[in-house]
């Protein structure tokens, strides 16, 4: 972990954030003035956790830790991250209870401001000093920073001020896709075999029994009629020939 390194110890307020919190603790009773300090405030080891790797559209939580403070009235903590790939979500932070809070997000950065209220006494031991969380909205490996923290104890003055304090790199990968399942088809029912037509026995052909008795009729009628005509020319022929022998003989008689 890098090692805190104190930037700045100063009599006075440093930064819009730093004046706030002086103004909102003197508002409230606090003893902020501008005098010599007689114990710093102390956080111990400060420390930043986020997860390793996140996939897109997954939350990254991230926890800001301190392993002893003491006399810890105040705080001001700004992180950077890459916008590109991470979007920070505004209503995820949580601070210490019983104090005052504020948040100010800037491009590529956010600035976490706390204070505890009146004559509340300052933070002490092991704390958390604020969780927050990101949205992984884009690939790649992003950074996240502590790079400002402002300490600021019960006493007057007594302001400490870090750089560089913690970093860790959350690598966002592509979003897992889930396979659309293929439709496996169902088996159809196997169709029950259709019966097989009984052949029925041969009905008999009125139509063509009919049409050949009247055929038959026909014929023998047409055949009946002929052998009647031949009749009647015989006889015709026979009559002619009768009467044509007796004309010869009355011709014979005559003569």
């Amino acid at each position: 972990m890098p090692q805190l390194t104190p930037t700045s110890r100063t009599r006075r307020p440093r930064g819009r954030a730093l004046a706030t919190l002086a103004a909102i603790a003197a508002m409230l009773g606090g003893s902020l003035a501008l005098a010599p300090a007689a114990n710093a405030a102390e956080a111990g080891d400060v420390t930043l956790t986020a997860p390793s790797s996140v996939a897109v559209g997954d939350t990254v939580s991230v926890s800001v830790d301190a392993s002893a403070t003491a006399d810890l009235f105040a705080y001001d903590i700004t992180v950077s991250f890459d916008s590109a790939v991470l979007a920070y979500d505004a209503t995820s932070s949580v601070f210490p209870d019983g104090g005052f809070s504020s948040v100010a997000e800037d491009s590529g950065s956010v600035t976490f401001t706390n204070t505890r209220l009146g004559t509340s006494p300052g933070l002490a031991d092991a704390q958390t000093l604020v969780t927050f969380s990101f949205e992984a909205i884009g690939e790649g490996s992003a950074d996240i920073a502590i790079t400002g923290l402002t300490l600021v104890g019960s006493e007057a003055g007594d302001t400490t001020s870090l750089s560089n304090v913690d970093s860790v790199t959350t690598t966002v990968e592509p979003a897992a896709t889930t396979p659309t399942p293929t439709a496996t088809a169902t088996p159809s029912e196997t169709a029950t075999p259709t019966e097989t037509a009984t052949p029925t026995e041969d009905a008999t052909d009125t139509t063509d029994s009919t049409d050949s008795s009247s055929t038959e009729g026909d014929l023998a009628v047409t055949g009946s009629d002929a052998t009647l005509w031949i009749v009647i020319g015989i006889i015709a022929l026979i009559a002619l020939a009768a009467g044509a022998v007796l004309v010869l003989r009355r011709k014979a008689v005559k003569a």
